[in-house]
């Protein structure tokens, strides 16, 4: 047939052709071969430029494997408090679900083959869709409650009254966790029909309700008998759901069987409420599967109401593994955004060792070229070594990246590490299509150098070698000015100059606006505005060179002449070098700015906010309850405070260990006029001689040193501080007088007070629309000795034990129904924000990225001087047969290096300064509202 012959004359030609398959395949693979054997060679005869660039890859992927191994861990450690929390609360199992169904007449009724069958579904479905292994199913049966008469009469009873409502219970696994006190436990078969169906109850329940062994009560047709009472042997978590004297308070257990095929006889629908419980081994879980485990739920989830409408999951840990999967994306992105200019620095680095490979092999690819190499071999050839390094630096990678991410665990603040670590050795988290990107970012990086060398002739290539002539690509797309427009704009929008577009609008929605360091936009903004300005300088160095040349070509010293003619002929050759040192050390100053900036906002704001390391308030409970009072949130004023008696003074509060400094602060509400009206205000009294050495404070909240506006409430016991926005407004003059009146409980206090002194800023003083006025604590009272509702602000020593000041403070009052409340603990909670995952991850970040844009960069100018020497050895060798020194050549290197050098650390110091001046300033935002 037709289809025979072409079958057959395709066998044949295949047949024919195999030999060449054959051939062809062999060729390529000794291509391949020899292709190995050329990059081997060249890796063992340049190991500098090999090593290097094996450091610049492991750099690259160290930061691609650390920073999901930390956000994994820290997330995990999270996500595991959570559930742990979770499990003490309600006492169930770490990882379980429960899910119930409740009977609805309109529905199809629910059987006891529909139960089993679910449970079955259960048991199959976590191994298959979260891939763990069951502890348990545990499943439950309840009727509705019935009303159970006693088959005696009982005087106690009316007529037509029950003894007890129970509902009957069935769960197959409870006679394993409990024990018969009195009686058996009930028949699971019941060979006489007219025999009463068995029982067991709670102990506690019979008890409560006087039932014994024996009893019988009937419902309708339907009669039971309590064979036997029981008590739980175990309450750990994983065996109940409920607690069992509460879940079985109301019920009475009777066997499966009883269920299954008697109940059905008496009652109509006897499932009416059914629920299933499973504990899922924890010993098995890892959290970076957790994709995997929200997925799986949502899908059982989903396949339980196929089988079964109605069905209602109540209890999972779908929403706190859903929590951890948006952490750990957040933190994940945080840290790659933080550490992504280390990743660009590195790839430079990899990119200048690669331009320094090409240049050491462009004769020898030149000549590869004109006797018959392909352009594809030399291509090949490097392509064939990225992979090779690569597969160096990957074991490695994996060990640094894990070091990385421990070093990231130990982060106190800015190169200051603890001495404790909790991570242990673990891969969990890593992203292999991270790595696998990584990896072809390398490989760019190394293989754009090589195109322009590998359709190079000979003649070609010593042009070149003479005098640059090409511009990178970078600079003839204008990639740089193209670069800049991102920065800016993100710096325009930050400042408010400009509106921000809807991407960085859900951005800020993302971050949480009182936490600088979960803003990724901090920290990708200034890198892309640095690097953009980096790249631009390497436009304006060459005109420098040449102006500098025509300067030193009027010099009689001819060292100098040809290092400025060095530089100046060929500025593209150094271009690399000076790029990564300029790039690494503007990232390396705004980073150790923008960490200092962060610890001293973090600190400031906290302390800002509560005005010293601890706030206390005591009082005696003598009327109505320990609150405010009812008093508005703006006074420290509260209607226990009227037992003057119970206060203790400040010296003992001195006398207490770990207080250095202790402080009176009252906060009352009231109105002050100045000629024409009244108007809402706020008086913070305070003790002038002991406020300094006590509260926070800082040199710019005021024109004034804080000795200053004490001293100008000193001038008079009526003086006041005033607001500078509110004497602006109102037009205050130091002088004037105000006349204010507060509302102390149920006395009223009216002043006439002397305006001595303004303030911008004041501890605790938030702007609110009652402007709050500085005055005496003692010129608020007739007497000083009447002086309340004031709070203590003690200053502590380092490493105080918060916990024993308070208890010495209420041993010192030495009164039962005294009271010491804690308004602010500026002390722990700074503490607390030190240990935040996200700054603890932005910290080691940034520790990681400082040490190695320290590293990168030494290394790549001292390849690159080598490499050059090098290059140019032939060269020193005529200038120094043509006469000059072995001091002039020194000179005439030096100077080179000196001036390059020179002019990187000089545009890279600058570009950094000025980086963290146009950015650090949005790190520093409020840290709450009064």
């Amino acid at each position: 047939s037709r289809r025979m012959k072409k079958f057959g004359r395709r066998l044949y030609n295949l047949l024919i052709s195999f030999p060449r398959l054959v051939t062809g395949f062999i060729n390529l693979v000794l291509s391949i071969s020899s292709l190995v054997m050329v990059v081997l060679k060249r890796l063992r005869h340049n190991p500098g430029i090999s090593f290097s660039t094996t450091i610049g890859v492991v750099s690259v992927l160290s930061i691609v494997i650390g920073v999901p191994i930390f956000s994994y861990w820290i997330s995990s450690e999270i996500l595991v408090e959570q559930l742990t929390e979770k499990s003490k609360i309600s006492n169930r199992g770490l990882f379980s679900l429960h899910m119930y169904y409740i009977d609805d007449s309109k529905a199809s009724e629910m059987t006891f083959e529909t139960v089993k069958s679910i449970e079955n579904y259960l048991l199959q479905a976590t191994s298959r869709l979260l891939d763990l292994n069951t502890d348990q199913v545990l499943t439950e049966t309840q009727t509705r409650v019935i009303s159970w008469y006693p088959d005696q009469v009982r005087p106690s009873l009316g007529e037509d009254q029950p003894w007890v409502t129970m509902r009957l219970t069935t769960h197959a696994g409870l006679p394993e966790k409990a024990e018969i006190v009195e009686g058996t436990w009930p028949k699971a078969v019941i060979s006489d029909p007219d025999q009463p169906i068995q029982v067991a109850v709670l102990e506690s329940a019979a008890d409560t309700f006087f039932l014994n062994v024996g009893d019988r009560f009937y419902f309708g047709p339907l009669n039971i008998e309590i064979a036997g009472i029981w008590r739980p042997t175990t309450h750990d978590t994983t065996s109940w759901y409920d607690s069992p004297r509460l879940a079985y308070a109301n019920s009475f257990w009777v066997p499966e069987s009883v269920f299954e095929g008697i109940l059905p006889k008496y009652l109509d629908r006897p499932h009416y409420h059914t629920y299933w419980y499973v504990t899922i081994n924890d010993s098995d879980l890892r959290f970076d599967q957790a994709i995997k485990y929200a997925q799986g739920m949502i899908r059982m989830s989903g396949e339980l109401t196929a089988m079964v409408p109605g069905i209602i999951v109540d209890y999972s840990p779908l929403e706190a593994l859903e929590i951890y999967l948006e952490r750990s994306l957040t933190l994940s992105n945080l840290f790659y955004a933080v550490g992504g200019p280390i990743v660009i620095l590195a790839l430079l680095f990899i990119g200048l060792t690669s331009t320094i490979a090409v240049q050491q092999y462009g004769q020898e690819t030149a000549t590869m070229r004109g006797r018959g190499t392909s352009w594809w071999q030399v291509v090949s050839l490097n392509l064939i070594e990225s992979l090779i390094l690569i597969a160096i630096a990957v074991p490695f990678s994996l060990l640094m990246g894990w070091l990385s991410a421990y070093g990231m665990t130990r982060t106190l603040s800015f190169l200051n590490f603890s001495s404790q670590g909790s991570l242990p050795f673990t891969l969990q988290g890593v992203k292999i299509n991270w790595i696998l990107l990584a990896s072809g970012l390398v490989m760019l990086a190394r293989f754009l150098p090589t195109l322009s060398i590998s359709r190079s002739s000979i003649i070609q290539l010593k042009q070149e070698q003479s005098r640059s002539t090409n511009k990178p690509i970078w600079q003839r797309l204008y990639l740089d000015f193209l670069l800049l427009i991102p920065g800016a704009y993100a710096y325009l929008t930050m400042s408010g100059m400009t509106e921000p577009t809807q991407f960085i609008l859900d951005v800020y929605n993302n971050a949480v606006s009182d936490e600088p360091y979960r803003d990724p936009l901090l920290f990708v903004a200034p890198a892309l505005f640095a690097m953009a300005i980096c790249l631009i300088a390497l436009r304006i160095m060459p005109l420098i060179f040449r102006l500098l040349a025509a300067i030193i070509d009027r010099l009689p010293s001819v060292w100098s002449y040809l290092a400025m003619q060095q530089i100046a002929r060929r500025p593209q050759e150094h271009s690399s070098a000076l790029l990564l040192i300029m790039i690494s050390l503007s990232f390396s100053i705004y980073s150790a700015s923008s960490a200092k900036t962060l610890d001293k906002w973090m600190y400031d704001s906290t302390y800002y906010q509560y005005g010293a390391d601890l706030v206390v308030h005591e009082y005696v409970i003598s009327s109505g309850d320990p609150g405010l009072g009812g008093q508005s949130s703006s006074s420290t004023l509260s209607d226990n405070d009227l037992n003057v008696a119970a206060y203790i003074s400040l010296e003992d509060h001195l006398k207490i260990p770990y207080v250095i400094g202790a402080t009176r602060v009252g906060k009352y509400n009231g109105t002050y006029s100045y000629g024409v009206g009244e108007d809402q205000a706020v008086f913070m009294g305070i003790d002038r001689l002991d406020f300094p050495s006590t509260a926070f404070y800082r040199v710019d909240f005021a024109n004034q040193s804080l000795g200053g506006l004490m001293n100008a409430l000193g001038g008079e016991l009526n003086s006041i501080l005033v607001p500078r926005w509110l004497a602006e407004e109102k037009g205050f003059q130091i002088g004037d007088h105000l006349f204010i009146s507060s509302k102390i409980l149920d006395q009223t206090y009216d002043r006439e007070m002397v305006v001595t002194g303004y303030y911008d800023y004041f501890p605790s003083v938030y702007p609110s629309s009652k402007p709050t006025f500085i005055t005496n604590l003692d010129a608020l009272f007739d007497n000083p000795d009447t002086v309340i509702g004031y709070d203590i602000w003690l200053n502590l020593v380092e490493d105080a034990n918060i916990d024993f000041v308070m208890n010495q403070i209420q041993d010192t009052i030495g009164r039962e129904d005294a009271v010491v409340q804690i308004r602010g603990n500026s002390y722990t909670e700074f503490q607390e924000k030190m240990d935040e995952p996200e700054r603890v991850g932005v910290f080691g970040v940034l520790n990681v990225g400082f040490i190695a844009t320290g590293l990168m960069p030494g290394i790549g100018f001292v390849l690159y001087s080598f490499a050059s020497l090098r290059r140019r050895f032939i060269q020193l060798g005529i200038l120094q047969a043509l006469g000059l020194s072995v001091a002039q050549l020194i000179g005439y290197l030096v100077l080179e290096q000196f001036l390059l050098m020179g002019m990187a650390i000089v545009f890279g110091a600058s570009i950094g300064l000025l980086v963290s001046y146009l950015f650090l300033p949005f790190l520093q935002v409020n840290a709450g509202t009064g």
